[in-house]
């Protein structure tokens, strides 16, 4: 409990310095929200950087070196049986505990970036680290339960509680393991070729991104939780299909598709959760193996903008998500082909580009494995920066 304590104080501390530190050259890029977490009104983490002064070295295209820095909270739901790997949605009658807990994170990148061609491609490198800790989640106890995921109480005939652990091994769920703290340092490329001319309201053009990380035991300061080779491409496609000028810079309407195809390639004895990828839609994922294919295509209409950045929208979207492949972190030889299908809308009003009140409806038409088919519906408030 004190190392719990310890390392909750300490990423607050290092949270805290960081916000106070955005003054003095920091920036933030990205507030993150989460419906688990007050409804999705505030933020539970920030993405931020700190640019270093370096010139360009190619006229007309940018040279970034940079210090990022992403942490906060992340509330999640174990998919896998950690001492066996096997999926749950096999068997979800056979799960009698809760799936759900939370993480706190730290993830830093030390990165080196260059443009080429007034920025039409740009090659990035860079160094990482990510740090977590894991703990229950505490919405179980709101049912009267007094289990938790990680561990089972017991009362004896004294009416004295015992805990114990749940699970005696974490191979499906190598970052979970021991104390349920890592940390895992590694290296990472990207290649990005972005024709896409974004207007907020209007988008033409295409995107490429090709993403690799690589982390094992010989990484130094790895605490060896961690050991995969991931290689991630998507193929971005928008186009505006109707646009009706208001002024020079706000429209009356328009109606804009868009196409992204991604495919990952995930390779390892230890893969933790967060760098699985193969979400469908929100919470919808496909199965974790060697071959995730995901595709999101969506149609939306925007309304009027009163401001550049203020204005209402209505998306109609059909998200797919293919697995195939051995299970990751699974001694199972089996070979899976699973796929996941959602339909639905999301209709939004954007404030300022810092508020949002959404509503979303989605239909996963084609769950995971013998899941049920079943409609999700939400309605929210978020502020962000």
């Amino acid at each position: 409990m004190k190392k719990k304590a310890l390392s909750i104080l300490v990423l607050l501390l290092i949270a805290v310095s960081n916000v106070f530190a955005i003054g003095f050259g920091y920036h933030v890029i990205e507030a993150e929200t989460e419906m688990d977490f007050a409804s999705g009104i505030f933020p539970v983490a920030l993405d931020y950087q700190f640019n270093f002064p370096v010139p360009d070295i190619i006229e007309g295209s940018s040279t970034v070196f940079a210090f990022r820095l992403n942490n906060g909270l992340d509330f999640r739901t174990l998919k896998q049986n950690p001492e066996t790997g096997e999926f749950y949605a096999l068997n979800p009658e056979a799960v009698s505990h809760t799936l759900d807990y939370m993480v706190l994170y730290d993830e830093f990148n030390l990165f080196f970036s260059q443009g080429f061609a007034d920025d039409l491609i740009q090659l990035e490198v860079s160094i990482d680290g990510r740090f977590e800790n894991a703990y229950e989640a505490l919405n179980f106890m709101y049912k009267g339960d007094t289990d938790g995921l990680f561990n089972i109480v017991t009362k004896n005939a004294d009416g004295d509680y015992s805990s114990a652990d749940r699970f005696s091994s974490f191979s499906g769920a190598p970052e979970l393991k021991g104390d349920r703290s890592v940390f895992q340092t590694y290296v990472s490329g990207r290649f990005v070729y972005d024709s896409i001319d974004d207007y907020i309201v209007k988008r033409d053009g295409m995107r490429f991104e090709s993403y690799f990380r690589i982390t094992g035991p010989w990484m130094p300061l790895n605490d060896k939780s961690g050991e995969f080779i991931l290689s991630e491409n998507t193929l971005t496609i928008s186009r505006t299909l109707f646009s009706a000028p208001r002024s020079e810079n706000r429209t009356w309407t328009s109606f804009v598709f868009d196409n992204e195809t991604t495919y990952r390639l995930l390779l390892g004895q230890k893969v933790p959760y967060y760098i699985q990828g193969g979400e469908v839609w929100n919470e919808i994922a496909s199965p974790a193996t060697t071959h995730v294919i995901t595709n999101s295509t969506s149609v939306t209409w925007y309304g009027p903008q009163i401001t550049q950045d203020t204005y209402p929208s209505l998306s109609v979207f059909f998200n797919i998500g293919l697995s195939v492949g051995k299970a990751l972190n699974s001694d199972d030889s089996k070979s899976y082909t699973e796929l996941v299908a959602v339909y639905g809308f999301e209709a939004e009003i954007m404030i300022f580009d810092i508020a949002k009140l959404y509503w979303q409806w989605g239909f996963v038409t084609n769950p995971v494995f013998n899941e049920e088919c079943r409609a999700i519906s939400r309605i929210g408030f978020t502020l962000g920066v």
